[in-house]
């Protein structure tokens, strides 16, 4: 599509919409400065998304004006924005599962020679450009055979290979694992230097202070600030995501229970191994306290709370949960047994996403199956969901929407809140943060806080370092899925180091 735009900014002014009595955007004004990686961040509902589909054509604004090379639009279709160099790739996939990848690298514009698609010119194109992201599959493979992970890098490539001015990425890593998304993070640094200006929306703020030039806030659909990253901290950030009031309430929630406060042992683990990853696991978690859980992808701590929870088949040692031997590790089990789990995967098997949050409330998931009360009328089933939402803070109109409208950690709050019904004595979280937006993670601190204030053990699995350091009493460390080490007061480079050495 050419070089990169030659008049310097691309300006919005004034970028107002509303969704009935959502006002999404509120009069925004920002600029971005062309060849250069310019992040947004904010909250779920902050307007980040409403600003990226206006941006490349999939929403029309209600008013205000979008400068692009001097020339000003009140509005930009998908076909204008394809003609002004603008790429987007969402955060979720918009792919064809039963056609090959080299067809979707290329969806609605194969090259032709003559009357026939020149496969061979395609492929000429696609092998360089999977090779810069570190991608090596077979281009005649069909896609929904890969893993989730390696059809988001070939989403990635598919924009690539048009050589948009404007490339918008919405949550880019969030299938990636560490190496790949290092990987990902290194390309984006190289497409400036390309002629590429790159619109980074992400809630890691890890990624977004090592791959940003300039930083934007976005709040209640209108702009907080927009500065270079040099000049501002993780501090300064969160503060401007979420107010400085809600940032307080984050730091005393990550503040870690009293020393001699943690109570007996509700889950003991000796020598676990099962069919997958792990090998040999120990480790203790007592009431009252919150044990974290760090290790990489593929290390076996991926694997280690849905085997201690039964969805996994254990192979060998020993689980005492609450002094109560568990020869047979099974969902069923486990609830019987008062163990609840937070899956990392909450859309999957967490919830039943086109279902009510009334509904969602009122079961959880068993094997694979949905277990709830039936004795209960419908009328008493939303009353008590309703005390559930105001009891945990879901932000809902009413119980009665489908769960799938929420956003990632209203979400989150209607599985811990489900599971928290069982009165569990032992809770297990397995990335339970994963695609939430920083409000909404404080908000879910506090949560977990008190869930072990409240008596209960708490096993805390994150692929975010900073949050296992900041919120657990006591962190495991798993490698080759052994259980290698057990710290306490330790930071995140000392336990990046752990974890990869």
């Amino acid at each position: 599509m050419g070089n990169s735009y030659p008049h310097g900014v691309i300006s919005v002014r004034s970028l107002s919409k509303r969704y009935g009595g959502v006002q999404a955007l509120n009069s925004l004004d920002l600029d971005l400065e062309r060849n250069i990686v310019h992040a947004i961040v904010g909250e779920n509902g902050a307007g980040k998304s409403t600003f990226m589909k206006i941006l490349s054509g999939g929403v029309t604004p209600d008013s205000g004006t979008i400068t692009i090379d001097e020339v000003s639009y009140p509005e930009i279709t998908v076909a204008l924005a394809k003609k002004l160099g603008i790429g987007i790739m969402y955060q979720e996939l918009r792919l064809f599962q039963h056609r090959d990848v080299l067809t979707n690298l290329f969806p609605d514009r194969e090259i032709l020679r003559g009357p026939f698609i020149n496969r061979k010119k395609m492929e000429e194109i696609a092998r360089p450009v999977l090779q810069s992201i570190g991608l090596d599959v077979d281009l005649y493979s069909t896609l929904g055979d890969l893993a989730i992970s390696d059809q988001q890098l070939i989403e990635l490539a598919r924009v690539i290979i048009e050589k948009p001015k404007l490339l918008i990425l919405d949550e880019p890593t969030s299938a990636l694992n560490a190496r790949e998304s290092d990987r990902l993070l290194e390309l984006v640094r190289q497409l400036p230097s390309q002629g590429t200006t790159v619109l980074y929306v992400s809630h890691r703020l890890d990624e977004v202070f090592s791959v940003a030039n300039q930083i934007s806030v976005m709040r209640n659909g209108s702009l907080v600030f927009s500065r270079p990253t040099t000049e501002l901290s993780r501090a300064d950030v969160i503060a401007g995501i979420v107010g400085e009031e809600k940032s307080e309430r984050m730091n005393r929630a990550t503040k870690k229970s009293v020393g001699g406060s943690a109570g007996a042992n509700v889950l003991e683990v000796t020598n676990l191994r099962n069919f997958g990853q792990i090998n040999d696991v120990s480790l203790t978690v007592r009431a009252g306290e919150i044990v974290g859980v760090a290790g990489l992808i593929g290390s076996g701590a991926d694997e280690l709370l849905e085997t201690l929870f039964g969805a996994k088949e254990k192979a060998g040692g020993n689980v005492i949960v609450e002094g109560k031997s568990q020869r047979t590790l099974s969902p069923q089990n486990s609830v019987r047994d008062r163990v609840a789990l937070v899956p990392a995967d909450r859309k999957r098997v967490g919830l039943m996403m086109e279902r009510s949050v009334s509904d969602n409330f009122s079961h959880v998931a068993v094997g694979g199956h949905t277990h709830g009360t039936t004795l209960i009328s419908r009328s008493g089933l939303a009353e008590r969901a309703q005390r559930l939402v105001e009891r945990f803070g879901v932000k809902t109109e009413n119980v009665n929407i489908s769960v799938g409208n929420l956003s990632g950690g209203n979400q989150q709050k209607v599985v811990i809140g489900k599971w928290l019904e069982i009165n569990p004595g032992l809770v297990l979280l397995d990335d339970p943060t994963r695609g939430v937006d920083i409000g909404a993670k404080s908000e879910l601190f506090s949560l977990i806080r008190e869930i072990a204030d409240s008596g209960k053990g708490v096993l805390f699995r994150s692929t975010e370092i900073a949050e296992l350091t900041s919120i657990c009493d006591r962190i495991y460390v798993i490698k080759n899925g052994i259980s290698t080490q057990e710290v306490s007061d330790v930071d995140e480079a000392e336990l990046i180091k752990l974890i990869n050495e």
